[in-house]
């Protein structure tokens, strides 16, 4: 009666064990972590060199973002065939939360 116990319980850790290491390979096959935080790291430093503020003319902020979608789509791999144009954007107001919007400003600064 015990052996059976023994043997049941080492069958389940290894079991566990197998499992640990195959979710850990598939985590390293899967994405490639080093080239992941370098295109990350320089996206965001491009975007917190981009401030905008209430006085900025409208022109100057649509080509800032016309800029910002075609270089996202070119880190992609995606080249459109056409040239993207923005014609014009509407500005939206934040319903979140004070400590919502408080907490991206800190994350992004």
């Amino acid at each position: 009666m015990w052996l059976q116990s023994i043997v049941g319980i080492s069958v389940v850790f290894l079991a566990l064990i197998a499992l640990s290491f195959f979710i850990y390979l598939f985590g390293k096959v899967m994405v490639n972590g080093s080239t992941r935080k370098k295109t990350s790291d320089d996206a965001l430093k491009e975007i917190k060199n981009i401030e905008v503020s209430a006085d900025t003319d409208d022109a100057e902020l649509i080509a800032v973002i016309t800029a910002a979608i075609q270089a996202s789509l070119k880190k992609a791999g995606i080249t459109p065939e056409c040239k993207i144009v923005v014609k014009s954007f509407k500005r939206i107001e934040s319903d979140s939360p004070v400590w919502n919007t408080t907490g991206r400003k800190e994350v992004l600064n």
